[in-house]
């Protein structure tokens, strides 16, 4: 997170001066411990409400229970008027206290103690390439999603120039466990491990405002609601920054998920055997479960089976199974546990068709809430459901309710992984290119093709898209060469796997030397340790352009 600094008068990115004050809040609640940054002048919530910044789901807590802010000097605790009420070492305290380092609070079953410290001077830290952001986010999501903390991911695009500043001031002021990476020239991608939503954006509008940015635009998702893998997650991000630019707004929060998008082009017999299957369903109009990994285009053919249906001109409504992770998103999608649904989520599918996307990963409480609502009349509407996991199996564990899974399996279809249908790879690729780059003709180096099909794309149709998305972006209007693609895709030898992760790294550390360095080329060849002419040389291979005329810095 952001430690607090003012802007200085030059523009020049601000860095926290070493020995500068930090302070956070440690907070224990029913068996796990979590840290929160508080920072300088921002009004830190503690109660029920779901966009809190520390959450406490328990009926006696209020909505807004109480406040934490820090000033850069001392801490000030605020009770909210609840009417449990907040104690502080023991004593109940009404108003606004002082809080001192060390003092323990007591909100309901929550405890909290406050610090200040010194910030660590961040020595070494760098930005990561993609790559390994990507990895480290598949990292940082599994672990989150084992203890249902929030994870945020923001893309931020800036105008030229800005993106080295914008790093490197992000990396000043960052805590440790937050992940700065270079997405492309002028593109940074972060990742806030443990950040409610309302921190994140507080956080990255500080970054802004300290490093003088303006005309930046910032993508936020945040894990799981957003997205419950890398895939999905930078999606959402990439999808909300496009947002962003297109509405004007300096932040765009992710909505709802688009289909991945599989063009009739890019059909081949394996996709129109699956297409055969889904259009019989439809007109028989029947409950359908959609089984395949993740991102395989499950969402894209539940979306066909309703609009190849009787209930095709209702409306079609995606329930994201993966985000329903507490008592107030279960029943704006289910309705309450005593069966009052007339303003559940599901309700306005009624004459259309409902979709529960990743059904699999919904929680018993919610299985049973589904249960009751297909009660009080599941005709009315169609039902689709996809899943990436065996139903079946965690219904003989007790993990899924039998009931359901009857109910909704009545035809279950599996949609192969994009690796059982090797020849939509490149017509695929083609589309998704032409998507993001619809003013120029997409040219695919022979290179390129053979790495794609050499690929296992375990990201499935979504992996292939996000890379495709970055491949247009890094070729700028040129040909998209096998350079551009992702640094794990290989030819299937293992000389072909050393020679493309070698080559991916150089490509992935001359991007990230570039626009550290606003595409001057002398200053990166000297952060790299080579000459300028090796630098252009290596630019060449790998075909990195430079920035459009009249946006490179003049020499």
């Amino acid at each position: 997170m952001l430690n607090s600094s003012d802007s200085k008068g030059d523009g020049e990115a601000a860095r926290v001066p070493a020995g500068e004050l930090r302070a956070f809040v440690a907070t224990m609640l029913g068996g796990r411990s979590w840290v929160v940054d508080l920072l300088r002048n921002y009004e830190l919530v503690i109660g029920r409400e779901p966009d809190a910044d520390i959450r406490i789901d328990v009926p006696t807590i209020s909505e807004k229970h109480a406040t934490l802010q820090w000033d850069g000097e001392q801490i000030m605790l605020t009770d909210c008027k609840s009417e449990s009420g907040v104690r502080v070492n023991g004593e109940r305290i009404v108003g606004t206290n002082r809080i001192d380092p060390g003092d323990e609070i007591e909100i309901g079953p929550a405890s909290l103690v406050v610090n200040i410290t010194v910030a660590p001077v961040n020595k070494g830290r760098r930005s990561l390439t993609h790559q390994e952001f990507a990895e480290r986010l598949s990292e940082e999501l599994a672990r989150a999603g084992r203890g249902g903390r929030p994870t945020c991911l923001l893309m931020l695009k800036s105008k030229s120039g800005d993106g080295a500043r914008l790093a490197d001031a992000a990396l000043s002021t960052f805590r440790a466990g937050d992940i700065v990476a270079t997405y492309a020239h002028d593109e940074i991608e972060f990742l806030l491990p443990d950040a409610p939503p309302k921190v994140a954006r507080a956080v990255v509008e500080r970054l802004i405002e300290t490093a003088a940015a303006e005309g930046a635009h910032v993508g936020l998702a945040v894990a799981p609601g957003d997205g419950e893998d890398a895939e999905r997650l930078i999606r959402a991000a990439r999808d909300a920054m496009a947002n962003s630019i297109r509405s004007g707004q300096t932040i765009s929060r992710a909505g709802a998920a688009e289909p991945e998008m599989i063009e009739p082009a890019a059909l081949t017999e394996t996709t129109r055997m699956v297409v055969r299957e889904i259009t019989d369903a439809a007109q028989r109009d029947e409950p359908v479960l959609l089984i395949g990994e993740p991102n395989t285009g499950k969402r894209y053919y539940a979306r066909m089976i309703h609009e190849k249906g009787p209930r095709a001109r209702g409306p079609c409504v995606v329930i994201q199974c993966a985000g329903l992770v507490d008592h107030e998103s279960l029943t704006r999608a289910f309705g309450d546990e005593a069966g009052n649904v007339e303003q559940c989520m599901a309700e306005t599918a009624r004459g259309g068709t409902l979709v529960l996307d990743d059904v699999g990963d919904l929680p018993l409480q919610g299985q049973r809430r589904l249960i009751k609502l297909f009660a009080q009349g599941s005709e009315d509407y169609g039902i689709v459901a996809t899943t990436h996991r065996d139903l079946s199996s965690l219904c003989q564990v007790g993990a899924f309710v039998r009931d359901l899974y009857e109910k909704i399996s009545v035809r279950k279809i599996e949609v192969p992984a994009l690796r059982m249908r090797m020849e939509s790879i490149v017509p695929l690729a083609r589309n998704f290119a032409v998507q993001y780059k619809p003013d120029k003709p997409i040219k695919l180096s022979e290179g390129a093709i053979e790495k794609m099909r050499a690929y296992a794309w375990p990201g499935n149709v979504l992996e292939l898209r996000n890379a495709m998305e970055r491949a247009v972006t890094l070729a700028d209007g040129g040909e998209i060469l096998a350079e551009h693609l992702p640094g794990d895709l290989n030819d299937g030898g293992e000389g072909g796997r050393l020679r493309d992760h070698v080559g991916s790294v150089e490509r992935d550390a001359i991007i990230k030397a570039l626009a550290d360095n606003n595409y001057n080329q002398t200053h990166a060849a000297k952060l790299l340790g080579i000459s300028r002419r090796a630098l252009i040389y290596k630019m060449e291979k790998y075909g990195l352009k430079p920035p459009p005329a009249g946006t490179a810095p003049k020499k």
